[in-house]
């Protein structure tokens, strides 16, 4: 699977789509950390 992703491309090209691909999880994490938070303040608001 991973040598496919990797056929025909450059090492420039690969290393490119694995830095994408570290940055799309990044941004993945912080956006579900920023719905976990608000979900908390919610539920918290809901209790008081």
């Amino acid at each position: 699977m991973v040598s496919q992703a990797f056929k025909n491309r450059t090492r420039d090209e690969v290393i490119a789509a694995f830095r994408e691909s570290i940055r799309k999880k990044h941004e993945w994490q912080k956006k579900a950390e920023e719905d976990i938070k608000r979900i908390r303040q919610e539920r918290l608001q809901l209790s008081l």
